[in-house]
C-alpha cells in the first residue's frame, strides 16, 4: 500500500481516529530526533500543541504530507 492509499483512507476516519494516528505518528517520529525532541516524549499536549511540535521539528514531513 503506498502512502497515498494510506493517506486517502485516513481522511475518510472519523476526526478522533485521526487524532490517534496522528498521535502514534508523532510520538514514533519525535522517538527518532536527537535528545532536544525527546523532551516532549510523556508530555501531554492538546492535538493543536503536537502538530506545532512535529512540524516545527519535523519539516521533512510537513514537506511529505503538502505532496
Amino acid at each position: 500500500m503506498s502512502a497515498n492509499e494510506v493517506i486517502e483512507q485516513l481522511e475518510n476516519l472519523p476526526a478522533n481516529e485521526q487524532e490517534k494516528v496522528f498521535t502514534f505518528l508523532a510520538t514514533k517520529i519525535i522517538g527518532r530526533q536527537d535528545g532536544s525532541s525527546k523532551r516532549w516524549l510523556g508530555t501531554r499536549l492538546s492535538f493543536e500543541e503536537a502538530c506545532d511540535v512535529v512540524f516545527r521539528e519535523n519539516r521533512e514531513l510537513l514537506a511529505l504530507l503538502a505532496k
